[in-house]
């Protein structure tokens, strides 16, 4: 009886998933209402993350640029990259943990599938992290450096990104549901994360030193990298990052059928 009834749970779960995929309208438009919402009454609303990166971008990459002896028309676009790609993994990590917390009214009042709310984050986070990427054209455009086939050929990573961020998102959502102290720990943990992955200090710096061990096993280096390099470099990333980052996105995806199958029934009750 035991095993029946995980049968049927893991197929509702999954009829579930597939529905709120064909409710794209739904997730899409709350996801915009999000950022919207975040912007309320700004003068000059999202413009606010290109001044922002910007600003940050442009003192970090001075100083270390000069100490890393690292030329600034390459390292500046690099470095914002970094910084872009790594703001979206964060935030598929931290801020998943408040996603059922956050749509707790939408929840209990509306029979939609609880997925619906997992897309609804990855909207609100890509808003920020398509105006860091126009941010990276521009600088680009600016430096003399930009080139159109490197966007293009950075495509098929940025959908391999946005597959395993949805992973980590679901992941984290009922994770945080369940222990609420959670995004809190990640996100001490991700600040150790951040210094052991190049985007301050660049890889080839690290390899220099006998350190590339550091980032050749870090998954979210992978994950920068199948974005980046084909962004600066005008040509496809290395095919053991892709084959690493296929392998991790299988990994997550385990992990997360398991913990969403064990607690999507229970997140109602844990809210």
């Amino acid at each position: 009886m035991k095993h029946s009834y995980s049968s049927v749970d893991k197929s509702r779960l999954l009829r579930d998933v597939i529905r709120s995929l064909l409710l794209h309208r739904v997730w899409f438009f709350i996801g915009i209402q999000d950022v919207k919402r975040r912007y309320r009454r700004s003068f000059i609303g999202p413009l606010w993350i290109l001044i922002n990166l910007g600003l940050y971008v442009g003192a970090i990459g001075f100083v270390y640029g000069i100490m890393f002896g690292q030329d600034l028309k390459a390292f500046l676009p690099y470095l914002m990259l970094g910084f872009v790609a790594w703001g979206l993994i964060s935030a598929s990590v931290v801020d998943a943990g408040m996603v059922f917390v956050s749509a707790e009214g939408y929840i209990k009042q509306f029979s939609y599938p609880k997925q619906i709310y997992i897309l609804r984050a990855l909207v609100s986070n890509a808003m920020n992290f398509v105006m860091g990427l126009a941010a990276v054209a521009l600088v680009q455009l600016f430096l003399g450096t930009f080139e159109f086939a490197g966007w293009v050929l950075a495509i098929p990573g940025l959908l391999l990104l946005y597959i395993a961020l949805l992973g980590h998102t679901t992941i984290f959502a009922y994770l945080g549901t369940a222990f609420r102290d959670l995004p809190h720990a990640l996100a001490g943990v991700l600040q150790v994360v951040f210094y052991l992955t190049p985007i301050v200090v660049p890889a080839s710096v690290l390899k220099s030193h006998g350190l590339e061990f550091i980032y050749l096993v870090n998954p979210i280096y992978h994950l920068i990298e199948v974005v980046r390099h084909p962004i600066l470099t005008a040509s496809l990333a290395p095919l053991s990052t892709y084959g690493f980052v296929f392998g991790y996105i299988l990994i997550v995806y385990c992990i997360a059928w398991y913990v969403a199958s064990r607690l999507d029934k229970k997140v109602v009750f844990l809210l």
